[in-house]
């Protein structure tokens, strides 16, 4: 039987400047990852995906990863091709992954044919001998190589998303966990509708405000920067979303960030 659709999580691996793809032999590249199983979510696929074809060592990639927020999505355009792949139309979503200098990828999965993974400027996603489809390369020029650099994304909520996108906004509150305190001034952060995730913004981190409590830190920062009045309508809005013994456990970070693109 043939699905309406199916769904794809690839990942593109980034370090000093170049991307890792795989090379099949004499016929072509490819990203790394694949599709979907049922039940799995995107970062499941591409943590069983990654330790396949590349060992488990490089399953953590996929804890790290920023996702593009929009899919590359298409219809096959004959009931011949939808047989071949098992549906009429398929949506792959992208990842992209800042890796350590020491860090190897090899490709390590039993194929029948020699597959290695290489290395390559992020332009030659553009090659037709790299990329052969026509809206392929669009995608990629439209939404790929211009999030490169990104080291993290975050989806608002649209009321917020459009009061940062205003200017209304410049100030995005979080918890302070691991995550969080994995970035600096001056990392890139895409961040998208959560309702719309077409709709995304590139930004850039200018300071982290970091206390104890949200009460400690609107001692710090003017309320209304966060898209909140004053602390009492932060605090009725954060009593539906946070625990206080989570708040306590790692602590609050208001990342202060401007639009660049």
């Amino acid at each position: 039987m043939i699905k309406d659709i199916s769904y794809s999580a690839y990942i593109l691996p980034v370090r000093d400047g170049q991307v890792a793809l795989l090379k099949y032999g004499e016929n072509g590249y490819g990203f790394i990852g694949g599709r979907l199983d049922d039940g799995e979510d995107f970062k499941t696929a591409l943590r069983r995906e990654l330790t396949e074809e590349l060992g488990e060592t490089a399953s953590v990639l996929a804890d790290n990863a920023v996702e593009i927020p929009v899919p590359y999505a298409f219809h096959h355009p004959n009931p011949e091709r939808a047989q071949k792949r098992g549906a009429w139309a398929e949506e792959h979503h992208f990842f992209i992954a800042h890796i350590p200098a020491d860090m190897g990828l090899d490709f390590c999965e039993e194929r029948t044919e020699e597959i290695k993974v290489v290395w390559m400027s992020p332009d030659d996603l553009l090659h037709p001998e790299i990329n052969p489809f026509d809206d392929m390369r669009e995608f990629c020029m439209a939404h790929i190589l211009p999030n490169l650099n990104c080291r993290f994304s975050m989806s608002l909520r649209p009321e917020y998303y459009e009061m940062l996108k205003s200017g209304e906004k410049d100030i995005e509150l979080r918890l302070y966990d691991e995550k969080r305190r994995r970035m600096q001034n001056g990392d890139l952060v895409l961040i998208y509708n959560a309702k719309n995730p077409v709709e995304y913004l590139r930004t850039r981190i200018v300071r982290m405000h970091i206390a104890r409590s949200f009460a400690d830190l609107s001692a710090k920062i003017s309320m209304p920067r966060t898209g909140f009045a004053s602390l009492n309508s932060l605090m009725a809005a954060i009593a539906q979303l946070y625990d206080p013994d989570v708040e306590s456990k790692y602590g609050i970070v208001g990342i202060e960030i401007e639009i660049v693109g």
